[in-house]
């Protein structure tokens, strides 16, 4: 993506943003019905912790719906093969970074009670998917940039590691306790 368009992506981001109003609601996983995860598929060993993290989700009686990110036009065979999955590519997204589309208007339809974002470094249609978010409650990876989440888990020295991202979501997330 050249500078003008990205600068043009983040000033129309901005923009949208101004105008998504959304009802924030501290949610662990028991009060939680409903939940969105968004992951960049190219992110090494990340196919199968999220896959984990799904049936955990499921396990705890959360409503899941799974997006993984493909930066590329085409998506790799064996995150392909797996079912339940909306698979977002280039295709699927403009000039700019805004992702439209079928699987991008369902998205920005709903308003889940959380939202996983499980991506370690700047996208910009990553961020159009965390920032015009409806959900209730934005989790995501530590990052000193503007951002939109609610509840950022900081993995330190494994920052690249899926797996354990997901490791520490779980056990935070299940300490909170949110006011009723």
């Amino acid at each position: 993506m050249n500078k003008l368009s990205k600068y043009i992506g983040y000033r129309v981001l901005r923009k949208r943003f101004k105008k998504v109003s959304r009802d924030k609601a501290v949610q662990n996983f028991e009060t939680a019905t409903s939940a969105v995860i968004i992951f960049d598929t190219l992110l090494p060993d990340s196919s199968e912790a999220v896959k984990q993290f799904t049936k955990f989700l499921k396990k705890s009686g959360i409503t899941t719906t799974v997006i993984g990110y493909v930066s590329q036009k085409d998506i790799r065979q064996e995150v392909l093969l797996w079912p339940d999955i909306n698979f977002l590519t280039k295709k699927e997204v403009n000039w700019y970074g805004a992702p439209r589309g079928e699987i991008a208007e369902a998205y920005f339809s709903k308003t889940p009670d959380l939202l996983f974002v499980i991506n370690f470094q700047e996208d910009l249609t990553i961020e159009f998917l965390t920032r015009l978010s409806r959900a209730r409650f934005k989790v995501g990876c530590y990052t000193e940039n503007e951002n939109d989440l609610d509840f950022m888990i900081n993995p330190g020295n494994k920052a690249c590691e899926v797996g354990y991202f997901i490791e520490q979501v779980e056990h935070y997330l299940g300490l909170l306790n949110p006011a009723k």
